[in-house]
């Protein structure tokens, strides 16, 4: 027979086995709901971080400042002619801006979406099902940008066809025919180009391009793909804590800068219809990563950076807008670049080194753009 003594042991061994068994429940509990690999605490929403508000109100304006500096000032050196810039000087600023689009389209919005894209905050049968969502959204982006080229140049084609047709059938004795490059020209306005012009649609052994309607196109897309990173940008800005604005604020500054500078040299670059029409576009960029920042302030309460939805929306605009940037940025390479260099560079003393310098330029905008990636 069992003395109370012996009882009370065995109970008592009971109690820590019964204790051992829910502690490790609990511990089982915790990491389903956690996903099973810690996940769910990475996943949610900080909630002890130091934010001072002031201080973030603060990054708006001095955003703001970059990103109009940047944008103006190729949009200044082309339109005051007191400044007397060289047109080499011109070129060399709007060789770098196609190596800050390359380097955007690359660095700072195709890699960001593929760590949104495969994020262990993310359904695994997203995320693992198929691997290779932010590159199909970027070669979507492209192929759509192309279709909707072509159609647009397939409009332009047919109108300046139509115009040529009419101007031809009343073509008077002041129009001048130019046979050795094949140009018309209707009282100082040109009208078609010979087929061995770069770019363009051939018909009937003539090409009819608007040239500036090309560019003006290029700037619209331009500024809406940098436009919508920018606001992306600006929201992880305006959530982040004051240890991770500080470090962030710089490089924000110089990638506004010289996204700017890009976007800027693009607009200029197309003639618009007004001046007003260049200041509606720069302004556009100019507020829309501190439109971003005041969003974030806004929302820093409830956002989390780290939940489904917006891993989603930013991973799959940022491939998007990658999509456009490197259509845009390997058109302005190919197309653009060759005949501002001819137009800079050809016939002049040291050409060789002329040339150079505006490859140079390329590299350097790249280079720039990819440094500050390393931080933003």
């Amino acid at each position: 027979m069992s003395t109370s003594k012996e009882i009370f042991i065995n109970l008592s061994d009971c109690q820590n086995e019964y204790d051992i068994l829910f502690n490790k429940y609990n511990d089982i509990l915790r990491s389903l709901n956690s996903g099973g690999d810690g996940s769910g605490d990475e996943c949610s929403r900080e909630t002890d971080i130091v934010y001072t508000k002031p201080l973030h109100i603060g990054a708006i304006f001095i955003i703001l400042v970059a990103s109009f500096i940047g944008t103006g000032l190729p949009i200044f050196a082309t339109h005051i002619k007191k400044l007397k810039i060289p047109n080499y000087t011109i070129v060399f600023g709007k060789s770098i801006g196609i190596g800050v689009i390359l380097a955007c389209a690359l660095i700072h919005m195709l890699q960001p979406s593929v760590e949104s894209l495969s994020s262990s905050c993310l359904p695994e049968s997203f995320t693992e099902g198929y691997e290779a969502y932010p590159y199909l959204f970027a070669l979507l982006a492209g192929i759509v940008m192309q279709f909707f080229d072509f159609s647009f140049l397939t409009y332009i084609t047919y109108k300046n066809e139509k115009k040529h047709s009419l101007e031809t059938s009343t073509i008077d004795s002041n129009d001048k025919i130019s046979s050795s490059s094949n140009i018309v020209i209707t009282n100082g306005n040109e009208i078609t180009h010979s087929c061995n012009d770069v770019g363009g649609h051939l018909h009937g052994g003539s090409i009819l391009i608007d040239v500036k309607s090309l560019k003006t196109i290029e700037a619209y897309l331009l500024e809406f793909g940098i436009t919508m990173h920018s606001i992306f940008i600006g929201l992880t800005v305006g959530v982040v804590d004051d240890t991770g604005l500080r470090a962030l604020l710089v490089a924000l500054s110089f990638h506004q800068f010289f996204e700017g500078v890009a976007l800027g040299s693009r607009i200029s670059d197309a003639k618009l219809t007004s001046h007003w029409h260049e200041a509606l576009l720069a302004t556009i960029f100019s507020i829309s990563a501190p439109i971003g920042i005041g969003i974030g302030i806004g929302v820093v309460s409830s956002i989390n950076v780290n939940g489904e939805t917006f891993l989603f929306v930013q991973g799959i605009f940022d491939a998007v807008c990658s999509g456009i940037l490197l259509y845009i940025g390997f058109n302005l390479m190919f197309k653009d670049f060759p005949d501002d260099m001819n137009k800079s560079c050809a016939g002049k003393k040291h050409q060789f080194i002329l040339k150079l310098g505006l490859f140079f330029a390329i590299w350097l905008g790249a280079g720039l753009m990819s440094f500050i990636g390393k931080y933003l």
